[in-house]
């Protein structure tokens, strides 16, 4: 193989697993395994290893994300497929459609595991991305906290340091 042929095969490879060029992301802090590269600044927390082991203590990106769509699954199971939600901006009384958790995952300050999700309003049609906050409680995970992050793509709040920042 000539050596051009081998370089591209390398940079395919480096950039397939994360290696490549740092991209903006959606979760910012300190890089994990999973997926290395730069950090932007739309959600808190360092990212979440993907394998260290649940015997370990530690909370992997695996857990949360399994967490949070256990959360979703009994929520939704409870109102026929719909995940009602509250939105105290409009006031409306929202019937969500759960479409996923984004990859990215993240630790805020060593406490709080955190994941962003994408619902879909079954009356107008519109993409809500829900961000959900985790504790551990009594050695479980369980959501203590959501927020509507945006709306069709337009955020209503960022965050700095770790703590939520309205847009204006």
């Amino acid at each position: 193989m000539n050596t051009i042929a081998s370089r591209v095969i390398v940079c395919v490879i480096l950039t397939a697993f994360g290696f490549g060029v740092a991209a903006a992301q959606e979760h910012p802090g300190k890089p994990a395994q999973e997926h290395p590269g730069s950090q932007a600044k739309e959600h808190p927390g360092s990212r979440a290893k993907e394998h260290p082991g649940e015997k370990s203590g530690v909370v992997t990106a695996e857990m949360i994300r399994r967490g949070i769509l256990n959360h979703i699954t009994t929520v939704t199971g409870k109102n026929g497929g719909i995940f009602p939600f509250h939105d105290e901006k409009t006031g409306r009384d929202l019937k969500l459609k759960f479409v996923k958790v984004h990859d990215n995952v993240s630790i805020i300050k060593g406490e709080t595991y955190f994941a962003c999700t994408d619902f879909k309003d079954t009356e107008t049609g519109k993409t809500y991305d829900l961000d959900f906050w985790m504790k551990r409680v009594d050695g479980t995970l369980k959501v203590v906290d959501t927020k509507i992050h945006k709306v069709d793509g337009v955020p209503r709040f960022t965050y700095k340091k770790d703590e939520i920042v309205p847009v204006q």
